[in-house]
């Protein structure tokens, strides 16, 4: 699954070399070992790119490291032959290369997980916010990103998506970005699932930007393209969507939540705002997976922990987690309607009067498999430009959504649970019978 290595006409002060396992050697500038080097940054070594995805596929230990790195050489490629043709000065190769370098710097420990928790339910900042706060405040990133002459509001506007140039806000954010070219095969790669692979290099070799400055494919990269899209697909379906892994992240938060509600959030530094405190502080240099962990240990010590959230925290540990009760995902061409949500609803408060509330967890979500606006543009012989989807290709056959609808019951409660469903289901044949 390796890429082949490509040499780079641009390399201003080239100090060093890290071998990468997808890419082969990633060679970075002065400026950007200096930024790898930050405690900011090598906080991302301890943070797993897919969270809990370990439980079920143990080679999935890959880093927002590695990855880093990985979108920082994809960009270093798009710009290069961008630049070559014309559609990019090379005067910002550098600064859209330190831009990739950077997307994932304000990434929360466990990744998505933990930022679902804090940004959804504590009003918490996104990592797109912390990544902003950590461009501008760390001084030694800041002082690195100052001496070397970039703008660090630049940096920021590429990775928020609103630079001025267009195309600059495509390469970092688009349904065919360099974000999404590096991760699909890595972690393909690491968690052994075949369907992740794409023609990454075809893909860049039929890059261009039309006419309106937008990011676009040549006609001839179409089968690419493709592929691309049924690979995401089928990551969705095998990893990023897993019932398991899903499973597993959900009760992770579960954990936080029982946490918070026990009164020690400001002691054991769980607070929302303390994450800006942290950074300042230079805390935030070691809030990573292990952090993570280390809470969960101090826990099961705790006196001031109770027994249900410590026996919740060795669900956790020993891979005893949450048990998939209900699985009604499916593609679709709609995403989840509000009278599915509304019945779910009431499933669930039926349930929760027969056990704790937080023994059920409903998972729902409507994943895009193509945006409407964001699909590839393709540009025609003619030069007339089109989106995939308006071409005669698989892409256009594809379902709209991927539909997740689970119910998930702890193990302890998993019996009951799924009683309690099937006497509901039963009553509702017999009344649609009737009627």
């Amino acid at each position: 699954m390796r890429t082949r290595i490509v040499k780079h006409s641009w390399m201003p002060k080239l100090t060093t070399r890290i071998f990468d396992e997808l890419h082969g050697y990633i060679a970075l500038t002065e400026l950007e070992a200096k930024i790898v080097d930050t405690a900011v940054f090598q906080r991302l070594r301890r943070i797993k790119q897919l969270s809990a995805a370990w439980l079920v596929y143990p080679g999935a230990v890959h880093t927002r490291f590695s990855h880093s790195l990985g979108v920082m050489y994809v960009m270093g490629i798009v710009a290069e032959k961008l630049a070559r043709e014309g559609y990019i000065p090379e005067d910002d190769l550098q600064l859209l290369r330190v831009a990739a370098l950077l997307h994932d710097i304000g990434h929360y420990p466990y990744s998505h997980t933990l930022e679902t928790y804090y940004h959804m339910k504590k009003k918490g900042p996104s990592h797109e916010e912390l990544a902003r706060y950590i461009i501008l405040r760390d001084p030694e990133l800041s002082e690195i990103i100052s001496d070397y002459g970039l703008d660090p509001w630049e940096i920021i506007s590429i990775i928020e998506g609103r630079h001025r140039e267009p195309v600059y806000n495509m390469l970092l954010g688009s349904d065919l970005d360099v974000d999404r070219a590096d991760y699909l095969p890595r972690d393909a790669l690491h968690t052994g699932v075949t369907y992740g692979v794409i023609d990454l290099h075809r893909i860049i070799d039929t890059l261009t930007v039309s006419s309106d400055g937008s990011l676009a494919i040549i006609y001839k990269g179409v089968h690419a393209v493709e592929n691309f899209y049924t690979a995401r697909l089928h990551m969705y379906q095998s990893v990023y969507y897993h019932k398991t892994i899903i499973a597993y992240e959900s009760l992770l938060r579960l954990i936080l939540e029982s946490l918070f509600d026990e009164k020690i959030s400001e002691q054991w530094k769980l607070e929302p705002d303390w994450v800006y405190k942290a950074i300042n502080s230079g805390e935030y240099y070691y809030w990573d997976d292990y952090w993570v962990h280390t809470l969960l240990y101090n826990a099961l010590t705790s006196e001031y922990i109770s027994d249900d959230t410590k026996r919740m925290i060795k669900l956790f540990l020993n891979r005893r987690g949450l048990k998939t009760v209900v699985d009604l995902s499916r593609l679709s061409d709609t995403p989840l309607s509000e009278e599915e949500k509304e019945k779910l609803l009431e499933v669930y408060k039926e349930i929760i009067e027969e056990v704790p509330s937080k023994a059920v967890i409903i998972f729902v979500d409507s994943i895009p498999v193509v945006g409407e606006e964001t699909a590839v543009k393709v540009m025609l012989p003619n030069k007339e430009l089109v989106t995939i989807t308006e071409m005669d290709t698989i892409v256009r056959r594809l379902p709209k959504y991927y539909v997740v609808v689970r119910i998930y019951a702890d193990p302890m409660y998993v019996g009951i649970v799924r009683n309690l469903i099937e006497q509901k289901t039963s009553l509702e044949t017999r009344r649609r019978k009737q009627q």
